[in-house]
């Protein structure tokens, strides 16, 4: 913990900030987030965007769990407001890691690239394997704010130099043909988003 400095938020969503405040808390670590994000983070305003609080806690039920011992394990359900102290923009750099703006998922989603190592962490810009799917897909309208803003923030990032990339919901890391992998998942998703609109 003692080697902590950083804290980025890639976004708003409990399963990827609730700890936060612990942990800056622990660390003094400082919290960096997207300048769109950093609003709805400190809950002004409130985030009017899916998931809601209760699609949150049906989750865990149709899995068998109750919400109430998994509260009591992990902390409440209800994301805590956080006070961000670095407000990025596209482009700016954290460390070595360089800002992109990638919403949809939510209005400050930001995803992270590492051009040294040619690694990219795309956040929830993707999943793969989770929901009940057996393939890799672009974040859904179910927890998405804007899912067609999403599909062109896959399409941006399609087209960044990475060889690796790093998913926040995978079974496992993409570590082999990464880049061209993304490239073919936009290029279907935009196909079959045309044909639906044709239809």
């Amino acid at each position: 913990m003692e080697n902590i400095k950083r804290i980025i938020l890639t976004h708003l969503h409990i399963d990827h900030a609730q700890a936060t405040n612990e942990v800056r808390k622990r660390t003094g670590a400082r919290v960096y987030s997207h300048w769109i994000e950093a609003g709805y983070l400190a809950q002004n305003p409130p985030y009017p965007g899916p998931p809601t609080t209760q699609e949150v806690q049906e989750i865990p039920k149709k899995s068998g769990l109750s919400v109430e011992e998994l509260s009591k394990k992990f902390g409440s359900m209800n994301l805590e407001s956080i006070i961000v102290d670095n407000q990025v923009y596209d482009g700016d750099m954290i460390g070595s890691l360089k800002v992109i703006h990638t919403p949809g998922h939510t209005p400050g989603h930001i995803s992270l690239y590492c051009s040294e190592e040619r690694l990219l962490f795309g956040a929830d810009v993707f999943y793969k394997n989770v929901f009940g799917a057996d393939h890799m897909y672009i974040s859904p309208a179910i927890v998405s704010i804007d899912p067609v803003t999403a599909v062109f923030s896959a399409q941006r990032l399609s087209k960044v130099k990475f060889d690796k990339l790093l998913m926040s919901h995978q079974d496992s890391p993409l570590v082999e043909r990464a880049n061209e992998t993304i490239e073919q998942l936009v290029s279907k998703t935009i196909e079959q988003i045309n044909a639906q609109n044709s239809a």
